[in-house]
């Protein structure tokens, strides 16, 4: 599918360049790019999937997000030794930008992503393949486009998380509750209470 090989080009630009001068505006150039480029090719659909919601979903979705972190700080608690130095290198990034900056760009690449990896490719590898092997397919190459950071914490941790809202989007069929619970993860994780 071309648009995960797209994917995989753009995070790769957000890793292994220091073009636009920060981590944060590659990667919320890059997260944009992915959901313009959804939007093109099934524009139909795609509206669709943005179609309304409710604040029910939203405080569903961020309350998953925060049962995944819990699930994140007992697991980093546990095997502390073996991923606190790739836990440190994923934070060095939050000296690029300031905290309020930081917390804007992880609304918009919570949205933006989600919409590309859940509401696109993870329907359309459903669609095709089953849901077993789409939501499989789809963690896979979402936790594989961070491996230009040779961090094998960061990869486990993006398959975990992947995972996660792959089944959850899989279960509920909702864009919004998915993209709440990312923005959850994401906002305590970077911003509210990092791990290292």
């Amino acid at each position: 599918m071309l648009g995960v090989g797209l994917a995989f080009a753009l995070w790769s630009f957000i890793f292994l360049t220091g073009y636009m001068g920060s981590f944060w505006y590659r990667v919320t150039f890059s997260a944009i790019v992915l959901s313009v480029y959804a939007f093109i090719a099934d524009r139909e659909m795609m509206l669709r999937v943005i179609g309304g919601f409710s604040i029910g979903e939203l405080v569903k979705g961020a309350l998953g997000g925060i049962v995944l972190y819990t699930l994140f700080y007992v697991g980093y608690s546990v095997l502390r030794s073996l991923l606190e130095g790739g836990a440190s290198n994923v934070y060095l990034f939050r000296l690029e930008s300031s905290a309020i900056f930081i917390a804007s760009s992880l609304v918009i690449t919570s949205f933006c992503e989600e919409y590309f990896w859940r509401a696109f490719v993870q329907r359309r590898l459903i669609a095709s393949n089953g849901v077993t092997t789409g939501i499989a397919v789809t963690t896979l190459a979402y936790a594989l486009i961070h491996a230009p950071t040779m961090n094998a914490p960061l990869i486990l941790a993006a398959f975990i998380a992947g995972l996660f809202w792959g089944i959850l989007y899989q279960r509920t069929g909702s864009l919004w509750l998915v993209v709440a619970s990312h923005l959850a993860w994401t906002e305590l994780i970077f911003v509210l209470l990092p791990l290292g």
